[in-house]
């Protein structure tokens, strides 16, 4: 996307500002491609590939958050098939592990109206439905298909 994007963004790591702990995890934030923002935790490619680019327990763009990079601009496409659910994976293992935490979207820490990030195109009321209402059937799913492996019999090679 660099090649093609005079605007690209950067996703380098201030190790500084990073060395300290952050606070409590209240939210996972979500950011578009065309956010210019740094210091995200997660990048999720146009593939569906997750890269993780600082570990949750450190401080990131925003204090207690999580922060997440979709990569697209999303005030010009809706992000695919392939990112959507890779995003949703990911929003599952946090969820795992952070029982707490809500999600929201950049513009709603911005409430200035500067930002429509993570974009006009990106679905964050349906995302927003499935995190609140179908999250909790994906994760009983998730732990069913780990129990079934793990305790089912095991066939004789």
């Amino acid at each position: 996307m660099r090649g093609n994007n005079p605007k690209s963004v950067s996703t380098r790591v201030n190790v500084e500002k990073t060395r300290r702990p952050r606070g409590p995890l209240r939210f996972i934030l979500l950011h578009h491609g065309g956010c210019s923002r740094e210091a995200f935790h997660y990048r999720v490619e146009s593939d569906g590939s997750v890269a993780e680019l600082l570990a949750p327990e450190r401080k990131g763009q925003h204090p207690g958050s999580v922060g997440v990079l979709i990569r697209g601009n999303f005030d010009r496409e809706r992000p695919n098939e392939h990112q959507l659910e890779a995003l949703k994976a990911l929003l599952l293992d946090l969820k795992f592990r952070y029982p707490d935490v809500s999600l929201g979207a950049h513009r709603q820490v911005r409430g200035d109206g500067a930002t429509s990030c993570p974009g006009k195109h990106f679905p964050m009321r349906e995302l927003s439905d499935w995190f609140k209402k179908d999250l909790i059937r994906a994760r009983d799913e998730k732990l069913q298909r780990e129990v079934e492996s793990q305790y089912s019999p095991r066939t004789a090679e």
